[in-house]
């Protein structure tokens, strides 16, 4: 019979944390979430705290529990505040940081030791693309340093599934299913990462049942995946009519199109990130995450959509796509 722990999840309201939240529960473990309120859970049987990581902490005061799980510390002062309340709080501390903690993606295969970003002004808590990395590389630092030999540093790449508030993946099965001439990005052969979040909520489970502790990478899939590889899968699963039609990345630069956004999985060279999205995750795989087949997380998306859960819509405007696609039609047949 396994251990029932205590957990407390700081956050815990939107994507990762509701699937945190089920796996947890589904092992029989104690749950409470520690939220400013502004998102109902969706789940019974879970203790609620509410307050502020911005100078509103006292409910966490003279509480203990088994471990914590730190889901939304993004400014280093507001994770510095809650780590001296909460260093005797726990056995435990597992921290979701992010894959873009590296100081660059100069290389393929970047591991752990790979260095991280710094922060140019050690004072800046406005959180922008260009930072975001460094900020999150910061609270790392704090959290070690508050819970020495107790801490757990998962870094996920880009999360995608049930629940993504993003639609940064989700746009793809989503475009394939409406069929048609399909704008699709620079290179098919450009490699992808990306990870189911039901897949990473179950590894950081088990993960802090055994109390492991270090530095993981955690993406996806587990064998390398292609654009137009990850394009076919979705055109398979929609049973859809669809072609794809490549467009230079030169040509979409040209017209303005926004790389990651409007079309997104596509960086843009102009980035010079050519390892971003071709990480090591040697070291989780050996300390057991699985990945589910990307057919399932596909499916998945198509069936969230078909309920109408998903009102958040990103990607470019059809329209848009039909103007750029002429456009460029005319320039290939010249």
């Amino acid at each position: 019979m396994s251990i029932i722990l205590k957990i407390l999840i700081l956050g815990g309201t939107s994507f990762l944390g509701p699937h945190l939240i089920q796996e947890l529960q589904q092992h029989g473990h104690e749950v409470t979430i520690f939220t400013r309120g502004n998102q109902n859970s969706k789940f019974s049987n879970i203790e609620a705290l509410y307050g502020d990581r911005d100078g509103n902490l006292e409910a966490l005061e003279n509480r203990c529990w088994d471990a914590i799980i730190d889901t939304s510390g993004h400014i280093p002062r507001l994770v510095r505040d809650s780590s001296k309340l909460l260093k005797n709080s726990t056995k435990h501390y597992t921290f979701i940081s992010t894959i873009g903690v590296y100081k660059d993606f100069d290389t393929q295969k970047i591991d752990e030791k790979y260095p991280v970003a710094k922060l140019e002004d050690e004072n800046s808590e406005e959180i922008t693309e260009k930072n975001y990395g460094a900020l999150k590389a910061s609270c790392e630092n704090i959290i070690q340093s508050h819970f020495p030999d107790r801490c757990l540093i998962i870094r996920p790449g880009l999360i995608v599934g049930p629940l993504d508030p993003t639609n940064r993946f989700s746009y793809w099965p989503k475009r394939i299913k409406r069929g048609g001439e399909i704008l699709s990005p620079g290179s098919p052969t450009q490699l992808l990462q990306f990870i189911d979040v039901r897949d990473l909520a179950k590894w950081i489970v088990t993960m802090i049942e055994k109390q492991a502790i270090g530095v993981y990478n955690a993406t996806g899939p587990a064998n390398p995946m292609s654009f137009v590889e990850l394009l076919q899968e979705c055109q398979s699963i929609s049973n859809c009519e669809s072609t794809f039609t490549w467009v230079s990345e030169d040509f979409l630069i040209e017209q303005q199109i926004q790389d990651w956004v409007e079309l997104p999985l596509w960086l843009s060279y102009k980035r010079n990130m050519p390892g971003f999205l071709n990480v090591s995750i040697e070291k989780s795989i050996q300390a057991g995450l699985t990945l589910r087949p990307v057919s399932e997380t596909i499916k998945a998306i198509l069936d969230q959509d078909e309920d109408g859960n998903d009102k958040n819509q990103i990607g470019i405007n059809p329209e848009k796509e039909r103007i750029i696609l002429n456009q460029w039609n005319e320039i290939s047949k010249k």
